[in-house]
């Protein structure tokens, strides 16, 4: 019994100090004096009813970890592993801007043998979120569609390293990825079949990435703006300057 209380109070400790912050009226500049204790109570009431286990990154008292996550196919002759790189900001003035888009990254393996891959070998290919969306379109359409990309553009290298990445549909049902890969004019070339059931969930994830390689999730993300006038009360809201 003390162990099970112990635990509850683990878990109900953190929920606490987040209510004390959010009674504080320094936290919401934007509220009434009246309006934070209303917004304390429905959030602890909301706190209550939810029955799963406190999520790590709303818990103020453990540290930040990082998120791995991907979606690997195998299958006899390759793999293909399709992993996500978040976009990075810079600050501009009070505030943060984009300073490079996040990427979908697909990674390809060739097969050494029943269950083993040579990963130590990889050829990899980034997809920008237009690139997704052009996926996305060739999948509706049921059509071939082809990227190029050259790592070392701008650079000393350029032209060194070429990557082609493909996307064709099978003759009978499935489709293939594909990349081609020149270095030093050795070329690469690794295709990986996928079902229609690998397929549909691959694009399930590029729609749900797209926003967020562009960043709109985080805008959207922080408190919301709201302007306040002497007479605003009781207005009709009015339409965006644009």
């Amino acid at each position: 019994m003390a162990s099970l209380m112990a635990r509850v109070g683990s878990i109900m400790r953190p929920a606490q100090a987040q209510a004390q912050r959010m009674l504080n009226p320094a936290q919401h500049p934007w509220m009434s004096t009246a309006q934070v204790p209303q917004r304390a109570a429905r959030f602890h009431r909301l706190r209550v009813l939810a029955t799963a286990a406190q999520p790590y990154w709303d818990d103020d008292t453990k540290s930040k970890v990082n998120v791995y996550s991907n979606y690997t196919i195998y299958k006899g002759k390759a793999a293909l592993s399709i992993k996500v790189i978040k976009p990075t900001w810079e600050r501009v003035g009070s505030g943060l801007k984009i300073s490079r888009e996040g990427t979908v990254l697909l990674e390809f393996a060739t097969s050494l043998g029943p269950q083993q891959y040579d990963w130590s070998k990889k050829e990899t290919f980034g997809l920008s979120a237009l690139e997704c969306a052009a996926v996305l379109e060739a999948v509706d359409n049921r059509q071939e569609w082809d990227a190029f990309h050259d790592p070392n553009k701008g650079g000393a290298g350029e032209g060194s390293v070429r990557k082609k990445f493909s996307l064709r549909p099978a003759p009978d049902k499935g489709w293939f990825f594909s990349i081609n890969s020149t270095s030093s004019g050795s070329p690469v070339n690794i295709s990986c079949n996928v079902s229609n059931a690998e397929l549909r969930l691959i694009t399930s994830v590029f729609e749900f990435l797209l926003p967020r390689l562009l960043g709109f999730d985080e805008h959207f993300a922080g408190a919301p703006v709201v302007a306040m006038s002497e007479n605003s009360q009781g207005a009709a809201p009015t339409a965006a300057p644009f």
